[in-house]
């Protein structure tokens, strides 16, 4: 379809694209007279969510996070709990209220709302306070899914249902901190209170949730935190009690020192066995050199009494030189040393006396032997001494070897639970701090400020009233305009030459318009279709035989005959006409006739040979319709030209397709076809433009459509 049949198409239905879409706008105009008037109001918040302050610093962008609880914010403005709530809190107000006060509402919404809750209601649920009485509406509501209250609160009621209250606009102001919220309704009064209750609301839920996460995060970390600190302290108390228990102050200095003095210890004892032992062969060698009388002297029960005696404080010193290190016990020492001292005496005067009276056997003078033997003998034991006290410490200290090994190991794992449990509890310790310092900073940057609070709008809204009639309008212009497309697109008819040609699949011999088009352009068509039918034939050969055959009944064989008779008498031409009827139509008319054409053979050829007689130039024939005729082959009178006429508001299926088939293989003859009935739109192409006065504004559009500039009289003159 090009742009000029397409204009050409709005132009015919020029009266339906105004009138309906008329009609569709004086519809929503006159319903729409008693339009309510609608006041906004609107709000601005600061959260502080994209570039607000945290107790660590400057909150670091994050535009996920940040768009993230955008949404959150967002999404719980727009939650049914917060509408619900904020619908309560206005209702609660209003219904406080002991007559109409025109600072809260107008007198039509205290109206509508005397009308939505009856007077038992408001007695059941006012009470002195506005706490308690939203308290009573909540509780009242919830009682049933059938009262009052739940009807208005879950209907499509003006001011008090959620479904008004989704009128709530919120939205983030471009890339900022601030959000807008912005409300429209009938009554300028609850429009500002329904913003300052919303907003109310929602800061106390978001600085609930807020503070409720952390908050929740804290008590657990409190609650570990006192678990492990308990933990731990069972732990050091097993330690210290296990330190008392074990006489322990610090086990590895402890246990370092013992390991120490056991090595002294050894080292002693094994130079005290050295001295003793060569005390011992001194003094065997002392004894051998004295024996006889002087040997029992020395051996008689006086001197070995002393030896005992000493032998024994010897033991004495030796213990408390040992065991006394630090000279806790020198006063008890110096006591000892005072009495082996005296004892030493006693055993040299003893020794004296006996060197006055006897000599060695060997000759040798008693004194030097006896002092020998003296000084071996007390060496002897002094290093006896020692060695049994050594001994004693020997054993002791193999007793606190066995003690400190196993404890040892228990010590170990007793400090391996303590660090253990000691770095559980400063983790969570350092863990409880930093929740805390979280619920910290989420109570100061949960906080939102209203920078611009709900103001009272004194004006309505523009009416939109004028917006949906022109809407309206336009509406039903384009359904009408899409109806008459979509017809124009879905029309299978041949409609229009270019889309005959594809479809009838035959040469196209010309077309013929509309008969109730201009007759200077019907005059126009006649020359054109004269013109078309010449180019095809050739008039030397006299006659000259047109067949004119359609597929159906109907489709203007006759209009196109008369056209061509016409115009060919008018060229001087001799034209002869036939009408060749069908069986059904001989009989209606009282004729017998055969049911083919093959009776006809020779009628036909009769007619032929008369028609040559008489000198016709041409002879114009009409058939019936073919869906009415049955052709023997070899039957059909030869043709010249035989011209298929076919409507061009019809559908060619395949049953015409067969039927001209049929025909081309019985005859032999090739039809062309002509397409009568086309619109003037899809004529003038192939006819020329219409014949007729038109301003020069349509003149101008239509060199426009047509892409047709330039001026003809520039280029014309006198009659050419």
């Amino acid at each position: 379809m090009s742009f000029l049949h397409f204009l050409n198409l709005i132009i015919k239905n020029l009266k339906w694209l105004i009138l309906i879409p008329i009609i569709l706008a004086a519809t929503i105009y006159y319903f729409t007279r008693h339009e309510k008037k609608v006041y906004a109001s609107e709000s601005t918040i600061y959260t502080g969510i994209a570039s607000g302050y945290s107790l660590n610093g400057a909150i670091k962008a994050d535009f996920y996070a940040t768009s993230n609880a955008f949404d959150n914010l967002l999404s719980l403005i727009q939650s049914r709990e917060t509408k619900l709530d904020v619908a309560i809190g206005l209702l609660a107000e209003h219904l406080s209220l002991p007559k109409h006060n025109p600072e809260v509402l107008t007198w039509g919404a205290y109206d509508d709302l005397s009308k939505l809750i009856p007077d038992s209601v408001r007695k059941a649920v006012v009470k002195p306070t506005i706490a308690q009485t939203r308290a009573a509406i909540m509780a009242y509501m919830n009682s049933s899914a059938d009262n009052p209250i739940y009807n208005l609160i879950n209907s499509k009621a003006a001011y008090y249902s959620i479904s008004a209250l989704n009128n709530i606009q919120s939205t983030r102001i471009n890339s900022s901190d601030l959000i807008k919220v912005s409300y429209e309704t009938n009554d300028p009064f609850i429009c500002k209170r329904t913003l300052e209750l919303l907003e109310q609301t929602f800061v106390e839920k978001y600085k609930a949730l807020k503070e409720g996460q952390t908050g929740s995060v804290v008590e657990y970390f409190e609650e570990q935190t006192k678990k492990a600190f308990a933990k731990l302290d069972s732990v050091e108390r097993i330690f210290l009690e296990f330190n008392k228990n074990n006489d322990i102050i610090n086990y590895y200095e402890q246990t370092k020192a013992v390991a120490g003095e056991k090595e002294n210890l050894y080292a002693l004892n094994h130079s005290l066995e050295m001295d003793e032992m060569a005390s011992s062969k001194s003094l065997d060698k002392v004894n051998e050199s004295i024996k006889g009388r002087v040997y029992q002297s020395l051996y008689s029960s006086d001197i070995i009494n002393e030896r005992e005696k000493l032998s024994d404080v010897y033991n004495k010193i030796a213990t408390t030189e040992i065991l006394n290190k630090d000279n806790t016990g020198k006063k008890q020492l110096d006591s000892l040393k005072t009495v082996a001292n005296s004892l030493e005496n006693k055993i040299r005067n003893s020794l004296t006396q006996l060197n006055i009276e006897s000599n060695t056997p060997n000759g040798i003078p008693t004194k030097n032997v006896l002092d020998e033997w003296l000084k071996t003998t007390l060496a002897f034991e002094q290093s006896k001494a020692k060695l049994t006290v050594m001994d004693k410490r020997k054993k002791e200290f193999t007793e606190e070897y066995r003690k400190f090994a196993p404890l040892g190991a228990i010590l170990k794992k007793i400090e391996r639970q303590i660090s253990v449990s000691e770095q559980e509890y400063l983790q969570l310790l350092h863990d409880l701090n930093l929740a805390k310092l979280s619920q910290q900073n989420t109570e100061l940057t949960s906080k939102l400020n209203v920078v611009d609070p709900p103001f009272l709008p004194l004006k309505p809204n523009a009416s939109k009233r004028m917006i949906l009639v022109a809407v309206g309008f336009i509406a039903g212009f384009v359904v009408v305009l899409s109806v008459i497309l979509g017809h124009a697109l879905i029309n299978k008819t041949l409609l229009e030459p270019a889309r005959a040609l594809k479809i009838v699949d035959l040469p196209l011999l010309g077309l013929y318009p509309l008969l109730n088009d201009n007759p200077k352009f019907l005059e126009k068509a006649d020359l054109r279709l004269l013109q078309q039918l010449l180019a095809k034939v050739n008039p030397q050969e006299k006659p000259v035989y047109l067949g004119f055959i359609s597929t159906q009944k109907g489709e203007g064989k006759t209009t196109i005959i008369d056209v061509l008779e016409k115009e060919l008498v008018g060229l001087n031409y001799t034209v002869e006409r036939q009408l060749l009827l069908p069986t059904v139509e001989y009989r209606q008319l009282g004729i017998t006739m055969p049911l083919t054409l093959a009776a006809h053979q020779w009628e036909w050829d009769g007619e032929r040979t008369l028609a040559e007689r008489r000198g016709k130039d041409f002879v114009l024939i009409e058939f019936p319709a073919l869906d009415k005729t049955v052709i023997k082959p070899g039957s059909f009178p030869p043709l010249n030209q035989a011209v298929l006429v076919c409507r061009a508001n019809r559908i060619w299926d395949k049953r015409d397709k067969e039927m001209v088939s049929i025909f081309t293989r019985t005859t032999g003859s090739k039809p062309s076809f002509v397409l009568n009935g086309v619109e003037t739109d899809f004529a003038e192409e192939y006819i020329g433009e219409v014949p007729k006065k038109r301003n020069a504004f349509r003149s101008f559009i239509k060199k426009i459509v047509k892409f047709e500039f330039g001026n003809r009289k520039a280029i014309r003159r006198g009659l050419n």
